[in-house]
Formats: C-alpha cells, structure tokens, sequence
C-alpha cells in the first residue's frame, strides 16, 4: 500500500503542476528565444519539484499511517485555574474555630447575572442554646453579606431588612444613613468579574467598609462591637436562618466565586489592592486565617476525580466542605425504649440515589420506613422548612397520540411521580385554610403525600397532592406508612402504625381542606393515573429534574431506616403487627433497604420481576452523594508575578462553547432549507439562571403574532415549544420541565406536521409530548436567533434593561425577559424527526461514548444526508459559528463573543483508555497495577484494552486474561465493550475475554532477555529509524524554507497540505457534557455520567432501548 501510495502521489502532484509551470513560463517579459527557453527551464525544475515535494508527501502519508492514533487530551486551566459555580448550593465550615472575633476582612472573587434573588455570599452563625428568640436570630447573623443587587454586609443584627424602616432597626438602614450611601447601589449582576471585600472593627464602633474592585464603596459605624462567638459554622452561597440550616430559596447565590479570604484584621484599602488579583500558591501572612483558592482540580492529570473538600491554603487546614455522604448512624432505632435491631443512615443535606431504577410499582402501591428528625423550633426563623424523605421521579408515557388527551399533554415529566416530605410550615391563620375550625392548631409537622405529581405547568393536571398533621415536632423516630390506590386514588398514611385524616388535599388542581376532627377531606387523588415503573429514586433530596435539580431548602436532616416498599395496599394491621420486626412473609415486597452502607452504597435486599421480567437486586442498589457547587475554569481577572494578565484556560478534546446572554444577537437571515414539515433539532446547553425565560431558539417568519414563532423553543426554567404561532393553550403551554441546574444538558426537540407530535427530551430522556402545528409548514427563508426571542424578524426582543439589539419597550414585554444565560455547543437541525435511539446515539457520540465515536472520534458525520445545519461552536475566536455540513447556514455575532474552553477530563474507571490515562482496569483501586487516577503503578504493565489487564513483568502470565492460553485474570478484568456491556458477577468474580478480543501486544519475559537475535533484531530496527528520521529532517527542512516557492509554483501543493493540516490539527469534540464539574459527576457513579449505563451496568429490557450500534410575602428579612 506505501509503493502504490507513492505512485498516486507523484503522479497526482506532478499532473497538477504540468499547468501551473506554463503558465507561469508565460508570464516572462523577454525576446521569443529567452521565453522559450525560459519555459523549457521552468517545466524541467517544476518537474523535479514535482517529484521532490511528491515524494514527501507520500513519505510523511506513510509515516502517518505507522504512526499511532492521536489521543484526545483534556482541557488544561488557566492561571486563575478553577472556580466554584454555586446554584442553590452551599459550602460549609463547620465548626469554624478560626472565625475572627473582634476584627476581620471577607475577600471574594465573584461573577452573576442573577436578577431575582439577594444572593447570599456568605453567612456566619454562632451556636447557640438560647430561648430567647431574638437572641437565637442574632446569633444566626453574625456575620452575613447579601444582596447582590445592593451589597450590604451585616454584623449581628436582628433584621437584615426591613421596608418601611423608619426607626432604622436593619443593618441596611445603617448603610443609608452614612455619608457612603450618596453613591449609587452596589449592584455587581452585571456578568462581569468583581472583587468584594468587606472589613468590621469592633474596636471603631463596629465600622463597616465595602470594596468593590478595590474601591471603597460604603461604609458604616453600626455600634455593634461585641466579639464573634468562633465556632460557629461559616457557608458560602447561602444565608442561615439557623446553625448550618434553614436555607430560603430567594436567598441563594447563584454565579461563579473564586479566590475566597478570611483574615483576623481589618485591611486597608492599600493593603486590599496590593494582593487583590493575586494569582500564586500561598499568601505567607499570620493574619491570614483561610484562603480557599478552588484550584484542587489543577493536580488531577486531566482525570476526573472526586474532591469533597476545598483546600485551605493558609495552612490552618480549614478545608471547606464541598460535598458530604450520608452516613451510618451510631444507633439503631430506638421506638418507647427498645432497640428494633434496624440500622439507620443520617442524612444532613445529601442523598442516597438510584438515577435507573427499574421496577417500582405503577399501580398500587405501600411504602414504609422509619425516620428521626430535629426537634422543631418554636420559632419559625429557625427551621428547616422542607425535609424531603422519599422522591421518585418517573413520567407518565403516554399513548402516542397527541390527538386524544383534550388538549393537556400526551407524556409528562413527573418530578413528584411519588414524593414523601415532612413540613414545619405554620398556615393556620395564614389565609390559607379559612374556616378549618379552631380545633386546628397547626400545620408544623406535617406530612405530605405526591403520587403522580408536577406542579408547574401542564395546565395543573398533574398538581396531586394529600398532607396529613400528624404534629411530628420531635426528635424521637417514628414510623411512616404510605399507600395508594390506583383505581380511585385513595391515599392513606399511618404514623407510628395508626392512620390519620388528611386535612388539604389537591386533585388534579381541585384543592379543598376540612379538620381532620370533622372527617378530613376525601382522601383520594390522581385516581386512574399512571407512571412508568422506571425512573429515579432519590431519598434526602427533591428532584425538580431527573436525579437532580436539588436545594439545600429542601434538603434532609435527620436518620432514615428499614426502607420498604410492596406492590399492593398493605392493611393497618399488616403495618401495625410488622414495623418492629424484621421481614417475614416478603411476598409483593419489591424493594428493601436495611441502610448498612459499604464502599458508599446502600444494597437492596430482594429481587424482583416487573411485567414479567426478573430485575436483580443490585440493579437498584442506592449509590450516596452530596449536592454542592462544582468546579469550571475560572476566567478571574487574576495577575502573575510580573504584573501581567493570567493566561487563560486551553482547550482539550472538548474545545470551546459559547457564552450566550444579553449582550450578543447570534443570528441567520434568509435561512433556506428551514425543514418544513418535520425537524429534530438538538443541542447542548449549560444555565444557572432561575430568573429569566431564556429561549435557546428562535425561527421568524413574519411579525407579532403572524409568524414571529414559526418554531420557537423557549423558557429553559419550564420549557415550551410554539409551531408557526402555536404555543398550545392552558392546558399543555409548558412542559413543568426545567434545565437550568447549572449542569449541561442535553435538549432535543422533534416536530412532525401530519400528526403534530411534539416531543422534548432532556439528556436522551423523553419527559413530554404534545400538539403543536399540526398539517401546518414552516416557511424557508426566515431569521433564525439562537438565544434570543424574536417578536417581529430579527428582532423586537423581550429584555431586561441595558440589553443590547433591537429590544422592546418595558411596557409591552408581555412575558419578561426571554433571553438564554448560558452557554450552547454542538447544535444540529435535521430535516427528520429522530427516534429515540437516534437522539441517544447522538448524544452518546458527542459525549465521546459510543463505539464509534470515543474519546478521540466524538461527534456525528456532517455530511449525514438529513442534517440541514450543524453549528459546532468550535472556533474559539471570532464572529462567525460555521456551519460544518457546508451548506453555507453561519451564524453571525454582532457583539464581541465570549468563547469559553469546555472543561474536560476523562472518566477513570470506565474501563477505558482516554486522555492522559495510563491505564483503566474498571475501577478505582490502589494496588491492583492502576491506580485510582488510572495511571500504571510502579512494577507492573497494564495493557491498554478495554479494560486494562495489569500484572508485573516476571509473572509469566498473559496480560489478556485468556485463561486459554495459560493466563489468568484478575477480579477487575470484567471485559467491556460499549456496545456490549455484561451484568456483573454476584459473587464478584471475573470474566475472561475470548482470544478475538485480544488486543495485548504479544508477550513473554524470556523474549526480553540479553542476547539473542530479537536484541540485535531491535538495534537494526533502531537504526533504520533514526536514518528514516535524518532523510525526512533534510528533506522536510529543504521544502519547509521553500514551501512559499513550491506553493506559488505548484498550488494544489498548498491545498493538499492544508488538507493534511486540517485532518491533524482538527479539534475533537468529545463532550461528555453530563460530567463536566468533577465535583459532582462521579459522586452519581460512572453510570449515571453521561446519564448511561457504564461498564458491566444491568441492561433491562425497558422503554429506554439501546442506541443504534451501542451499547414568602413578608417584606421584612432576617
């Protein structure tokens, strides 16, 4: 193949060039005879260029062709290395025994474009047992900074806000009322990097200063000069409302922090400015208390790994808690003094989950358990709201026919397909239940009851939903006994093995309440509904999507034990006669966890068959987790030791994204070809905004009302999907589907005009479907806008003030602004409506998961016949997004872009070779020859097949495993393929791959010896190299200073470098968008990475088929 290689080059080169050398002979301005003679010269040295710059190329050809593949290589960060993205989530240090008493400086790097939130950044409560309940409020702000919008920055107060305050009881009155406060708010959601400092004297009358960008910005004297009490417990991205607890929503941060400082003395401002953009290791200063830089990741070789902490890098090792698991608790259950022999998991704030659970009961349905929780507060300041026991989330599939289902959607997400909580709302006297009787006395501790439930959109149908005042205040356990019946929704609930009346209920949106002692309302809901039995099991945790989406407001704080759940209605005496006692009679038992957690895991005991088909017992074994921010580059502004800027993160495999807000028009006029009557459009995305109803895209026909939303997908935050102007009614216009967790996603949509079936998917899961458009054609021609909402073409968009483009008035923005926050990647449109493997297929191709498109081949072919347009966003730089199927359909940027490098690092323990990994054996191990960074240890050799077989040198075994010809295999060697992945061995042993899977390279200890004709075999090889390496270092350095000649002589040489240029220098895109925050990914597991099954995963028989080819109104705060 090298010598007809050859052949074909030098004849290819030296036909093109036959044209060029005469023509450029007449080009001369000489007599006849020189021109001639000129032309004869010219043809006889382009000929031998010819064969010279041939012979090259088809040298290098060859020596691409012996050359191995090139790996993929990760993202590499840049000088300000990692920040911590907060999104409704904290971090903690607590106890913190270094907390500044009588003085201190709060440092931060901060970047948001929140604008519905006051946005915490930090909040310090002291402990306290006090009864009092003003003093209990004090000591939670003992030091707080809040409101992003106009930064204040709290020291023991009472009230942090308060509107109207004439007496000037809040701190924020003590801001107004300095001689600062004449300056304009201090408002930093301006998307921009700010450095915030604060400083507090005790010693000055409780001074307080605030520095934005190292500029003095306010200042007050509060009179507070009391000592912070250390000890207490410091979060970030949140404000307590007790000790380490009692989070609100609307308090929450939600953007980037980076470069976070807590020192025991009030800095000056010249003192603030000379390290503020300080980009090195460690600040060598005793008043420095800690310095959490969130630069862990920089260590970690590209490999994912998982970091529960931040490191302290003022050496007073004040490790800040990212993420926390579940543990084992120190007692059993202890019900009117006796010991039931049950162990118990103590949740504080995490979860235990299963993102693939298969086989809960659709129908009829018992779930039990046992649960201990805090005591419950006198005052409502001070509690934890929502304690979230028991959450499956599951949808409602639907016939498939979008004609039938009365205008509400035919498949829905249901978040709360079963939800079991316990709240310490108070709303008696509320307004909320008038005329519920004075017998009534309170709703705290009560328990609510979901079945097949969403409460946001789809018109409320599915908003089911039962509470039961069961006055749970206690700290004792007690146990909790649901069950449901399909056929007329009837719901009880027994507590501690009695049933109690439910006093509110809503079904299907009909709500209504009675005292309990009058009778209680009906108890049944969502009667004849259904959900599927396959979705997501979380305990401690409510999802808002899929096996996510969680809030610390939400979640658990206590112990729960002996966990069961029965395909039937258990009666009260089954209940009753068997909560003390271990399982007897397990007949309709479907699911039990006994909570004795080993290597992060809780198993469940028994095995099941749904519809007939058997569901091992490990396939729902729990996996434990925590819910906290997650690392990205960091862009900060940071400055190296020479005054210079930092450089900024390099692209890996992954390359750039596009950040997206609205400060950028990303558009395409007269977009011919627009699919007409079917389409599948589909796309990455990454957003934490909760504020705005950002719509990713946008196609216009005409105006307001006429045509402005031919096809339009808009509201991340409750997603819909309008098909030339129909956006659905009531009933079905969102989806009660969000996308804006601050994790990537991926979202496709498919569109088909004869039947009008519209279906959304969310990371390869179908989560709704309904009637859009139906027997209608999008016209070809329009405007698309990606990330922005058009109400007449190319324009008229809803925005916030400052936006720029063509924005509308305030007066006429109907819905508020419709601009997307975020980032997008790897956008395509097909003329087809894609089928559910397909878009799986894409999505695992993108995330470098499919056989066919790894790690270092990611990505779909854009020459596919049905793609009208695919938008890679790989540039990097610039103001165009090509279109990479060539159809000319490239987006257009109007406003300098934000490029940003995809964060990416490969998956060790997948059982695949990727990135920098030396190795992948499966598993996460030290000791067994890969270590748990998958690099090869010191003595062995580990293959590089899938996965990696690792013995030491010596052992005279065979490293592919194939007992067959005398190797063995270790335990870790399961074989995995992507397109075949085995159900593991219960009884943990291995499973030996066949000699045609053998991939290890031949090998035998004795062939390595000294002597032999195999040495001297290797020297005569290394010559020959090194004697190839010298030919091609000549003649590549003769034609590299010539290449400018040869191309001008010879042009299609330049074109067929490019071409070779081109195919070594193209970017992979491998994106494994689901595990782009290392923090969070691989706490779920490698399964749940990239939301499918990893290596040796339980593959059922279930409607998610394999891919084709793979495998509060209170204005006063406190």
């Amino acid at each position: 193949r090298t010598a007809t290689l050859v052949l074909q080059a030098t004849n290819t080169v030296t036909t093109t060039t036959t044209t060029t050398t005469t023509a450029t002979g007449a080009r001369g301005r000489r007599k006849p005879m020189q021109r001639r003679r000129g032309e004869r010269m010219a043809a006889s040295l382009g000929a031998r260029w010819a064969q010279v710059a041939g012979l090259t190329l088809a040298l290098v050809f060859a020596a691409l062709q012996s050359l191995p593949a090139v790996r993929g290589s990760p993202s590499v960060p840049g000088g300000a290395g990692y920040a911590l993205l907060f999104s409704d989530n904290i971090a903690t240090v607590a106890p913190f025994h270094d907390m500044p008493t009588t003085e201190l400086t709060f440092e931060a790097w901060l970047r948001t474009s929140d604008s519905c939130h006051t946005g915490a950044v930090v909040s310090y409560a002291e402990k306290t047992y006090s009864s009092d309940k003003d003093e209990r409020i004090k000591a939670a702000n003992s030091f707080v900074i809040w409101d992003i919008k106009d930064l204040i920055a709290c020291r023991g107060f009472e009230l942090l806000d308060k509107i109207p305050d004439p007496e000037n009881l809040s701190c924020r009155s003590s801001f107004k009322n300095s001689k600062e406060s004449a300056l304009a708010k201090i408002d930093i959601t301006d998307g921009k990097w700010h450095h915030v400092a604060v400083t507090w004297d005790s010693k000055k009358n409780g001074k307080t200063i605030i520095y934005i960008d190292g500029m003095k910005r306010a200042e007050a004297e509060t009179g507070i000069t009391r000592e912070i009490q250390p000890g207490g417990a410091l979060v970030l991205g949140a404000e307590q409302d007790c000790y380490n607890g009692c989070f609100e929503k609307e308090q929450a941060f939600y953007g980037m922090m980076d470069e976070v400082r807590i020192w025991k003395k009030a800095r000056t401002q010249s003192e603030i400015l000379k390290t503020f953009r300080f980009s090195g290791q460690r600040i060598d200063d005793s008043d420095l208390v800690a310095y959490w830089k969130f630069d862990d990741l920089v260590g970690d070789l590209g490999v994912m790994t998982t970091h529960y902490q931040a490191i302290d890098s003022s050496g007073r090792n004040n490790n800040l808690n990212i993420l926390t698991l579940p543990k084992r608790s120190e007692d059993n259950v202890i019900y009117k003094g006796k010991d039931l022999g049950f162990p118990a998991l103590d949740f504080q704030n995490n979860y235990a989950m299963q993102p693939y659970f298969q086989g809960m009961p659709d129908k009829d349905i018992t779930v039990e358990f046992w649960a201990r929780t805090p005591e419950v507060s006198d005052a409502e300041e001070d509690r934890n709201l929502y304690q979230e026991l028991f959450s499956f989330a599951s949808i409602k599939k639907g016939n498939g026919d979008v004609s039938d289902d009365g205008g509400y959607a035919d498949s829905v997400f249901m978040d709360d397909a079963i939800l079991i909580e316990k709240y310490n709302n108070e709303y008696v006297g509320s307004g909320w239940l008038p005329s519920i009787g004075d017998s009534f006395k309170s709703t705290v501790g009560t328990i609510s009851v979901h079945f097949n439930a969403n409460r946001q959109g789809n018109g409320f149908k599915h908003d089911n939903w039962i509470d039961f005042a069961v006055d749970w205040k206690d700290h004792d356990w007690h146990h909790v006994a649901v069950s449901w019946k399909a056929s007329n929704g009837e719901t009880k609930l027994y507590f501690d093995g009695v049933e109690h009346k439910a006093f509110w209920k809503s079904d299907k949106h009909d709500v209504s309440h009675k005292n309990p002692r009058d009778g209680g309302v009906t108890p049944y809901i969502a009667a004849d509904t259904e959900r599927q039995s396959s979705g997501s099991l979380v305990l401690g945790q409510n999802q808002e999507c899929f096996a996510g989406c969680f809030s610390p407001t939400n979640g658990y704080h206590g112990s729960i034990a002996e966990l069961r759940v029965w395909d039937y209605v258990r009666s009260e005496r089954d209940i009753k006669d068997n909560m003390q006692r271990s399982v007897g009679d397990d007949r309709g038992l479907v699911l039990h966890y006994e909570f004795r957690p080993y290597d992060d895991t809780v198993e469940n005991k028994v095995d099941t068959v749904y519809d007939n088909v058997p569901i091992p017992k490990y396939v729902n074994n729990l996996k434990l987790g925590g819910s906290g921010p997650t690392w990205h580059l960091s862009y900060c502004p940071l400055e190296r030791d020479d005054g210079q800027p930092v450089e900024f993160p390099r692209p890996g495999t992954a390359g750039f994204a596009l950040e997206l807000d609205d400060q950028q028009v990303l558009m395409l006029e007269n977009f011919k070809d627009f699919p007409s009557h079917a389409l599948t459009l589909e796309f990455w995305m990454w957003s934490a905004d909760k504020c705005r109803k950002g719509s990713p895209f946008s196609y216009a026909t005409g105006g307001y009302e006429k045509a402005d939303n031919s096809f339009l997908l808009f509201d991340y935050n409750d997603w819909g999907v309008a098909v030339m102007e129909d956006e659905g009614s009531y009933k079905d216009h969102h989806s009660g589907i969000a996308a804006t967790d601050g994790q990537w996603h991926h979202i496709a949509v498919t569109w088909e005009s004869r039947t009008g079936q519209t279906q959304l998917y969310d990371n390869g899961r179908r989560v709704w479907t309904a009637n859009r458009g139906q027997g209608k054609e999008i016209p070809s021609g329009g405007t698309l806008v990606i990330g922005r909402e058009q109400d007449c073409v190319g324009g008229c968009f809803d925005s916030d003030e400052g936006a720029k483009g063509d924005t509308q008035a305030h007066a006429v923005n109907e819905y508020g602004s419709e601009d997307f926050f975020g980032m997008v990647e790897e956008m395509r449109l097909w003329r087809v409506v894609r089928t559910e493997d397909e878009i799986l297929e894409g999505l695992r191709a993108d995330d470098g998961l499919s056989q066919a498109h790894g790690y270092d081949n990611p990505g779909l072919d854009p020459n596919h016949p049905d793609l009208v347009a695919y938008w890679k966003f790989d540039a990097g730089s610039g103001y165009n997004v090509k279109d990479a199927t060539g159809r000319g359909h490239d987006l257009r940027m109007s406003f300098p872009p934000r490029w940003r490098v995809v964060n990416w690092l490969s998956i060790c323990g997948n059982g695949i070779v990727e990135g920098s990994e030396e190795c992948d054996d499966g598993n996460h191990n030290n000791g067994d020859g890969c270590s748990q960074m998958c690099q090869v240890e010191a003595g062995f050799f580990c293959t590089k097949e899938r996965p990696s077989v690792c013995s030491r040198p010596g052992s005279h075994k065979d490293y592919s495993g194939d007992d067959s010809r005398g190797g063995s295999s270790s335990g870790g060697s399961d074989y995995h393929r992507d397109d075949r992945q085995p159900e593991p061995s219960h009884s943990g042993g291995s499973r030996s791959s066949s000699p045609k899977d053998d991939y290890s390279p031949h090998y035998s200890p004795s062939e390595g010896g000294s002597g032999g004709s195999g040495k001297k075999s290797g020297h005569a090889g290394l010559i020959t190299f090194f004697v190839f390496l010298v030919m091609m270092g000549t003649v590549g350095t003769v034609v590299y200073v010539k290449r400018e000649e040869v191309y001008e002589r010879f042009p299609k040489v330049r074109i067929a470098v490019e071409n070779i240029k081109e195919k070594l220098g193209k970017k992979n895109r491998n994106y494994d968008m689901l595990h782009l925050d290392a923090g969070e990914a691989d706490i779920l597991a490698p399964e749940f990475v990239g939301m499918q099954p990893g290596p040796g995963a339980y593959r059922p028989p279930s409607p998610r088929p394999d891919p084709a080819g793979d495998a509060d109104n209170d204005n006063t705060l406190s």
